[in-house]
């Protein structure tokens, strides 16, 4: 009795787009107008705006969408099952290394009053079959478009047919939040919290690093989290205001070689008691393909005129405490900065500005 009372079910009708059998289909559904009619089994009867109002009055939660300014990497919403499935109208052959995901509603083309923005193309694809963050469905994994392509393709339905889907859920699947900090010698509690929540079922985990570890204990901590535990099972999205997501603490070495990057970072020194703030500076009047780049020191203050860079690299011996390092941020907060890696190292003096 109690399931029946949280299930609930939406039904709509779309019409066959007739893409050719053995199309790759990169999204089942979407909204009328669209140009990606071409790559989609359907065309919703309705408006996108429609569509998701008609979901949601329907007792089916709006999600959480991929943000990458957030650090919400995973998709997060209730796993729905469609009917007809949507192996009766594509067959799909994964790679085995990523299974097929269960189907979501983050409600990605959701706006702050509520509606659908229908005035681009990409609020307008409503299931993709790769990760999207506009679209209102998509799989619950990370499913990156280059990865899946080629991953769907179309069994044959003629133009024109129309066919009524339902979508159902059931509230005791909901993803569940949960909020970890780990602190000091207390990392083996703060893991052994996540491994008996997700014993009940999908977690979706906020991760904090206490001011008091050091950075060595961060980079040990987050190599645990990306190699054993982030999952579709248990999800590890976004941070504390101030503070760093795991990831930033897993940065690769090759990015420190100024030579070889796309674009220049700032790079914040912290030093044993000063710190030094660099922006490097790209000159492309010279000869060759390669910019001549002049590392060149700007205080806190000065940061916000440079527009140019979203990113920070931050540079400190490994035994720093992650106070420090928050308290170095915290001066940037006036800036475009968004994007944080922390690099530890084990030979002070650290040297990295050495071309000065």
């Amino acid at each position: 009795m109690m399931l029946s009372l949280l299930a609930a079910t939406f039904t709509f009708t779309a019409t066959a787009t007739g893409v050719g059998k053995g199309t790759p289909v990169e999204f089942m559904f979407v909204g009328p107008g669209s140009d990606r009619d071409y790559e989609a089994m359907f065309v919703l009867d309705q408006s996108v705006d429609e569509f998701c109002k008609g979901l949601e009055k329907a007792g089916i939660p709006r999600g959480k969408p991929v943000d990458v300014a957030t650090c919400n990497l995973w998709p997060v919403g209730v796993p729905l099952t469609l009917k007809p499935a949507m192996t009766d109208f594509v067959e799909s052959k994964m790679p085995p290394e990523l299974p097929l995901g269960e189907i979501i509603y983050t409600g990605g083309t959701r706006q702050k009053d509520g509606s659908c923005d229908a005035n681009t193309n990409m609020p307008l694809s409503v299931f993709s079959t790769y990760t999207l963050a506009q679209s209102p469905l998509v799989f619950d994994g990370i499913y990156e478009q280059g990865n899946v392509y080629n991953c769907h393709l179309a069994k044959e339905v003629k133009k024109g047919t129309r066919v009524s889907f339902s979508l159902t859920w059931d509230d005791e699947t909901k993803t569940k939040p949960l909020l970890v900090t780990f602190k000091p010698k207390k990392a083996t509690e703060a893991l052994r919290e996540i491994s008996l929540e997700a014993l009940h079922g999908p977690v979706e985990v906020l991760a904090d690093f206490d001011p008091e570890l050091t950075i060595e204990e961060a980079v040990f901590i987050s190599r645990a989290l990306a190699e054993k535990i982030d999952s579709v099972h248990v999800k590890f999205n976004g941070h504390r205001p101030g503070h760093l997501f795991y990831r930033a603490f897993l940065p690769l070495q090759k990015w420190t070689d100024r030579q070889e990057r796309l674009t220049q970072p700032f790079e914040l020194e912290l030093l044993e008691s000063s710190e030094r703030l660099v922006f490097i500076e790209e000159d492309w009047s010279v000869e060759g393909n390669d910019p001549k780049l002049t590392p060149k020191a700007i205080s806190y203050a000065e940061a916000k005129n440079y527009t140019k860079t979203d990113t920070c690299f931050i540079y400190a011996n490994a035994y720093t405490k992650l106070k420090r390092v928050y308290e170095a941020m915290a001066k940037l907060k006036d800036s475009q900065v968004k994007v944080w890696y922390v690099f530890g190292r084990y030979d002070p003096p650290i040297q990295i500005a050495s071309s000065f």
